[in-house]
Formats: structure tokens, sequence, C-alpha cells
């Protein structure tokens, strides 16, 4: 009897065992799969096609936050041999806010556009510039950056003495930073719209992931010594939404960041910690998810196991809490609309709180994320035209307006 109820008690013990292990691996791979979620360069922005007009000039989509958006997009899918295609999407032709489909303009398509007629999703994106060459003449050239080799591409004249230098976000690549290189011209400045490790086009260090802008940054730092190096005086730091994050490290730790005369934001990651409890929140996952998660990307070992090149350091990506409180030394104009979902616009609040007289925000026409420009491309030229004016009459201490 007295052996059994010691076999019993060792069983039940096993089996307690096994649940705290099994629980322990769940919480594990949850961390992982939302740590990669947040740092992945995977792309999964997309939307379901209802139809193509036979003339293949309009094409309805399942209604959603994104495809009901005013404004200008692109679309993008692939052909049965592979082959990418872009179509730039314009206004809303048919569809009220109670139909569950939307109908929207085709304005051009590059690429094959018969094949769009059988797809059933593209990608939804906002780089409405297709190719460098439709911003205007460019060059192709190098920055050298301890990753590797890093392509850019230069606009405008080099000879210029402000040169700006545009940074895509994660989840993206140089296109979608083009649509800051137009108003940069108009203003006087050249531009180098930069690639950095991980994105596509630079070297990919680790298998798929960013590390936030922890070492990121140390590329783009790269580029704002090219540029001084072929005759830049003062920089101006174009960031849009893990591009702000970059741009704001450069702007702190660069051993050139007297050159930099002023930063412009658009959906600026400026603290990740809120970044990763706001999605946890919005998939009404349990709070201790994104404490594992912050724990993964912070830690050492842990970050390896979830694939990270690097520790994220959430204290250095941290703009918005009151250690941080005066970290700000450039003039910054913030573009962000509250109708994003990604990046809530309260963080920016927070950090123009926090950052003081140094930033400045425009508060953009409704849109999701880095979507500012497609929404009213108009209003945020102007915007960003007057800060670029400001500072190339005034040098470093271009004055906030």
């Amino acid at each position: 009897m007295k052996g059994t109820r010691v076999t019993v008690g060792l069983v039940i013990g096993l089996v307690v065992v096994a649940v705290l292990l099994s629980l322990a691996l769940c919480a594990l791979l949850l961390g992982i799969a939302l740590v990669r979620k947040v740092a992945t360069w995977r792309i999964s922005r997309h939307e379901d096609v209802v139809a193509v007009s036979d003339d293949l000039l309009s094409i309805t989509l399942k209604r959603t936050t994104a495809s009901a958006q005013p404004g200008v997009f692109t679309v993008h899918w692939f052909d049965e041999t592979g082959r990418r295609s872009v179509a730039e999407i314009g206004e809303i032709e048919a569809g009220t806010d109670t139909d569950s489909t939307v109908q929207r303009k085709i304005l051009r398509v590059t690429g094959d556009a018969a094949s769009l007629v059988n797809q059933r999703e593209v990608r939804w994106e906002g780089d409405v510039h297709v190719d460098p060459a439709e911003v205007g003449h460019f060059e192709e050239v190098v920055v050298g950056s301890p990753a590797g080799p890093c392509p850019a591409w230069l606009f405008g004249d080099a000879r210029a003495d402000t040169w700006g230098i545009h940074i895509h976000g994660i989840r993206a690549d140089r296109n979608h930073a083009l649509r800051t290189v137009p108003v940069a011209t108009q203003a006087g400045l050249a531009s180098l719209v930069v690639s950095y490790r991980g994105d596509g086009d630079a070297p990919d260090v680790r298998k798929g992931t960013a590390s936030l802008g922890s070492a990121e940054w140390i590329d783009v730092d790269a580029a704002v010594q090219y540029a001084v190096s072929r005759g830049a005086k003062r920089i101006v730091l174009f960031g849009w939404s893990m591009g702000a994050s970059i741009a704001l490290l450069v702007a702190e730790r660069s051993e050139l960041r007297s050159k930099i005369a002023g930063l412009v934001l658009i959906a600026p990651a400026t603290d990740w910690r809120s970044i990763v409890d706001s999605g946890v929140k919005q998939k009404r996952l349990p709070g201790f998810v994104a404490s594992l998660a912050k724990l993964m990307l912070s830690n050492p070992a842990l970050s390896k196991v979830a694939g990270l090149e690097v520790p994220v350091d959430l204290d250095a990506l941290d703009w918005v809490s009151e250690p941080s409180r005066g970290r700000l030394k450039v003039p910054t104009l913030v573009i962000h609309s509250s109708g994003d979902s990604n990046v809530p616009f309260t963080l920016t609040e927070r950090f123009i709180e926090a950052q003081g007289t140094f930033a400045t925000l425009f508060e953009s026409a409704t849109a999701e994320h880095a979507l500012e420009y497609n929404v009213d491309p108009a209003a945020f030229d102007a915007r960003v035209l007057e800060r670029l004016r400001g500072i190339r009459e005034n040098g470093l201490s271009a004055h906030l307006r």
C-alpha cells in the first residue's frame, strides 16, 4: 500500500513537472513568435482582391482600414513566373462605409497588368515611386559600413552644402523612403537614400531579423560619414518608422553629430517597449506575453534564441520616459497620424512632451502606419519644405516653427 502511494505520488509529481515544462516551452515559443513578429523583415501587408475590371482600370478589394483609406498607394503581386508587378492605386470610386468592399481606380501598372486579374490577394504599400528614376536623376553609390557594402541612391547636386539622408523602416526597402526625396530636392538638398543591414539590399547579418535600430544605426552613421566626405556641411535625417529609431541614435551617437542640423521623423518608433505592449493588447494576449517578449528582445542569450543579431537596447530606444527627458539635441519635426494602429499616436505625444522645444509635431490627416504622405502629400510636403528652408537659411541653429 505504501509502495502504491509512493508510485502514485511519483506519477503525479512527474505529471506536474511535465505540465510545467510544457507551459514553459509554450511560453518560450510564444515569446519567440512575438519577437519574430516585431523584429522580422518578412512582409505581411496583404489585402484580398474581390474583382478587377475587364479594362484593368479599377480594382475591388475587401474593405479594411488600409484599403478604405483615402489617398494614393501601390499594390504588389507576383505572376506565375515569379516576376513582381506593381499597380498604383488611386482614390475610392465606389463603396460606402457599410459595404464589405471598396472599389478603387488603377492609375498605372508597372509589369504584367493582365496577371492582376488572377490574383486573390495583393501586398498593400505606400511606396508610390516604383523606380528611383521616377524621382529624378540619381547615382548608384555604395556606403562602406562595418556590416559590409550598403548600396544607396544619390539624388540632386552632390555639391550642395546640405544633404538629406532618407532612412526606411522595417519590413520596407529604399523605395519607401523615396517619398521625402522630391521635397528635399525642392529645398535644395542633395539626397542619399540608404540601405542598412538586413533590409535585402545591404548584407543580411542575421537571417531576416532586425535589431530595431540598436545595430542598424552604425550603417546609417557610415552614410553620414560618406556625405561629409563628399562635402556636405549639414545633414538632415529623414526617418520612417524604425528609421526614426535609427535617426535618433545617429543624432545622439555619431562622431559627426555636430553636422546634423535637423531630423524629420514620420510615424516614429520612439519606444519599443510601448509598441510591444500595444501590439499584445491589440491581440488581446495576456500581459506576461509582452513582458516575456521584451525580455527576449533585450537579454543577450534569449535574443540569440529568437534569432536577433544583437540584443535590443530597449533603454537606448526609449525616448519618451522620464529618464529620456532632454536627450534630443537636434531640431526635430515629427509627422504622425492618430490613425496609426502600429505605433500609437500617444507615443508621439509623450515624445514631444519629453523632448521639449527641440520637437515639433505636425499631425497628419487620418492614416495608417507610415502612410501620412499618401493621404495628403500636399500638406506633408508643405510642412517639410517649411522646415528644410528654415534649416538652410539658419544653418545649424535652425528655428523651430
